[in-house]
C-alpha cells in the first residue's frame, strides 16, 4: 500500500491544486455523446486487436499470391470505420464548442 503523504494535497501550493482540480474537471466533462466515446474507445481497441492479426495473415500470406487481398479489405475496414467514428466524436466536439457562450469560453480557456 502507498504512504498517504503521497496523494496529499498539504504539499502542493494553492496553484497547483487549482490547476489539478481543473485538469480533473476537464477530463471528466461529457462531450455530449458517452456511448459515441465509448464505441470510439473500443473501435480503436477492436482495430488495434483484429488489425494486428490481419497483418500477420497478410505477411503470412505474401508470397501465396493474392491470398493476402482479404485480410487487406478486412484491415482496411476496421481503420475505416474507426476513423469514420473519431470523426463524427470530433465533429460534435466543434459543434458544442461553438455553441458555448464566449464568456464563458474564455473563463475555461484562463482556467485550463
Amino acid at each position: 500500500m502507498l504512504p498517504p503523504i503521497l496523494f496529499s494535497k498539504r504539499n502542493r501550493s494553492d496553484e497547483e491544486v487549482a490547476e489539478w482540480e481543473a485538469q480533473q474537471a476537464k477530463l471528466g466533462k461529457d462531450y455530449d455523446s458517452p456511448w459515441l466515446s465509448g464505441m470510439v474507445t473500443f473501435s480503436g481497441f477492436v482495430a488495434a486487436f483484429i488489425g494486428s492479426v490481419a497483418i500477420l495473415l497478410i505477411l503470412a500470406n505474401l508470397h501465396h499470391g493474392t491470398v493476402w487481398v482479404p485480410y487487406t479489405v478486412i484491415l482496411a475496414a476496421l481503420v475505416a470505420g474507426h476513423l469514420c467514428l473519431r470523426a463524427l466524436l470530433y465533429k460534435r466536439r466543434r459543434a458544442r464548442r461553438r455553441n458555448v457562450p464566449a464568456h464563458m469560453d474564455s473563463s475555461a480557456r484562463s482556467v485550463s
